[in-house]
């Protein structure tokens, strides 16, 4: 299929808001994501992704350059909503309203992250890269990374073109909320915070000032 009429297709199905299973990597047949499309532009497809299991896996935002295959209807996306009635789960919506259609997409959902402060992971290839937005523009977006640990750590700064797939809300995102106010109420439960020192004390070793 030409890209154009991938652009069309998707957004026929984001107008039905059916069901879809979306296939982005031609050596893998059997890899896809299946889901709700949201919203599309020229370029980018937002997507509320679903489990095999048939729950919400929070957002994705892909490039439609990537897009091989899209199918609605078959009996995969039929068992997917079996197990979504099932579940109780129902289709949720990343944006309250959806931007203008000639509105750059994959922009406006950074914003919207900034704004909620949202954790997104941005992959890039093999590579991905977890943080909070600190900054975006047409161009480039700036990240506050988050380690491994779910520590803030460096700043990064990322082209908006090399991203592949922008996630907010998967499985991977939780997982480093959970670390994050793991590591807070780790700092708030020692003595005196960060420093080591007694609540209302001095650091060990410092002693009342000379008169």
């Amino acid at each position: 299929m030409n890209n154009g009429y991938m652009v069309y297709l998707l957004r026929i199905l984001a107008a039905q808001g059916a069901l879809a299973s979306v296939y982005t990597d031609p050596d893998d047949p059997e890899g896809f994501s299946a889901g709700f499309v949201e919203a599309v532009d020229g370029l980018h497809t937002l997507m509320c992704d679903l489990t095999p299991w048939g729950q919400i896996d929070g957002w994705r935002v892909r490039r439609n350059q990537d897009v091989i295959q899209v199918l609605s209807g078959e009996e995969y996306e039929q068992r997917l909503a079996m197990l979504m009635t099932y579940h109780k789960q129902h289709h949720r919506f990343f944006f309250n309203d959806l931007p203008a259609e000639d509105t750059d997409l994959l922009l406006s959902v950074l914003l919207e992250c900034r704004e909620r402060r949202e954790i997104v992971s941005v992959i890039i290839g093999d590579d991905m890269i977890t943080g909070r937005v600190m900054e975006a523009n047409g161009l480039r977006l700036k990240l506050r990374v988050l380690d491994f640990f779910g520590r803030e750590a460096e700043e990064e700064t990322i082209t908006l073109r090399a991203i592949e797939i922008l996630e907010i809300d998967t499985q991977e995102e939780k997982m480093y909320a959970v670390l994050e106010e793991m590591e807070r109420q780790r700092v708030t439960l020692l003595p005196g915070g960060a420093d080591g020192a007694p609540d209302g004390g001095v650091p060990d070793g410092a002693g009342p000032e000379e008169p």
